[in-house]
């Protein structure tokens, strides 16, 4: 869950388990550090007046004494491990030494405590590094998103040090690329992926553009040319091979309803794989589209470049994947693997190997 205070997101137990005055009539969204610090800093001012902060409901000393214990009791510290660094102040002076971030494709860069030691410090070497915008950088450290604060009001100050986070030599960072967020402001419903080839300079052959749709870590569902439709599931459709024989080119389109998937859907990864050449580089002029299809400009909403898989039979390209708000983002990934239409199995354990370096890293 994430506190809607401080931003972090933590695990259930560092929350309120149920709402936290008899007069309250809402879920608390508040994680039990904030809550007891707001609820803290006003006992101190006025021990007769506490109230919760959400909706201004009057708690008893008794309910305050009760949170409190609640957060005594809590082992793990998801926020920041910044309450064991600073009982060792030798631990915190020695920020020396190499650590990595890691894209989902596999490529990692070196960087050096020495030199960077916050996280927009971080943020802004990394676009140096690959050109990707610091609001696109998403980092991920021990179950931890890296933030970059907007307030001072933590002990630890408005920019947060690596080393609070735990950061030190030889640490894993995952920066994950949110190219483009599907809020419920900024709603799509119905999401296309349009994807066109040439023939190979001899022969027709087919390059083939895939959905495979997970429910956690279990595949839900596959979208290809052989697998176009289930009438049981409506608002998922994949076209099939849309040949022009005259022109030498190819099509595949797939159209699903975002807004229409059961909310036990978590990832949509889109796959390009090369039927019966050794490789994606013997089509032609190969192009794709991620696309609202409502959308009058079909703004593009994945800039994956299809050229940098020439040598290799299957790809990769982005997962759509489902936020803890109910939203979805798009993630460019760009992993190279094995397989095609006609065996899944290489790119099944590619995506496998994607989840873990994921699951590693929460």
């Amino acid at each position: 869950m994430k506190c809607t205070e401080c931003g972090f997101d933590k695990l259930s137990r560092e929350f309120p388990s149920d709402i936290i005055s008899k007069r309250c009539n809402h879920i608390p969204t508040w994680c039990l550090k904030c809550l007891l610090n707001h609820l803290l800093n006003n006992n101190a001012n006025d021990k007769h007046e506490l109230s919760c902060p959400q909706c201004n409901a009057t708690l008893t000393q008794n309910e305050l004494s009760s949170l409190k214990l609640t957060w005594e009791k809590v082992q793990i510290l998801v926020e920041v491990p910044s309450v064991n660094v600073f009982k060792n102040d030798k631990v915190i002076s020695e920020e020396k030494g190499e650590f990595y971030v890691a894209l989902l494709n596999g490529q990692k860069y070196t960087i050096r405590l020495e030199q960077v030691k916050t996280v927009r410090e971080l943020k802004q070497v990394l676009t140096q590094m690959t050109g990707i915008e610091s609001r696109k950088q998403k980092l991920i450290f021990d179950g931890v998103e890296l933030k970059v604060l907007k307030n001072t009001k933590f002990q630890f100050g408005g920019d947060m040090k690596l080393i609070e986070y735990g950061i030190r030599e030889g640490s894993l960072v995952q920066l994950i690329v949110v190219l483009y967020s599907i809020t419920k402001e900024v709603s799509i419903s119905n999401l296309s992926f349009d994807l066109h080839w040439g023939f190979p300079l001899s022969g027709v052959d087919y390059l083939d553009g895939t959905c495979l749709i997970y429910a956690g870590n279990v595949l839900w569902k596959k979208y290809d040319y052989s697998s176009p439709f289930d009438p049981n599931i409506p608002y998922i459709k994949h076209s099939g091979d849309i040949i022009n024989m005259a022109a030498e080119r190819g099509r595949h389109i797939i159209t699903i309803q975002l807004d229409q998937l059961p909310m036990e859907i978590t990832k949509l990864y889109f796959i390009l794989s090369a039927w019966g050449c050794p490789n994606i580089g013997h089509f032609r002029n190969p192009s794709f589209l991620l696309y609202d299809e409502d959308s009058p400009k079909k703004d593009q909403l994945c800039d994956y470049s299809i050229q940098t898989a020439a040598t290799s039979q299957a790809v990769i390209m982005c997962y759509v994947a489902r936020s803890m708000d109910d939203c979805w983002e798009v993630i460019p990934v760009g992993k190279l693997s094995n397989g095609n239409a006609l065996n899944y199995h290489p790119i099944k354990s590619s995506i496998n190997e994607i989840e873990k370096n994921i699951r590693q890293q929460r």
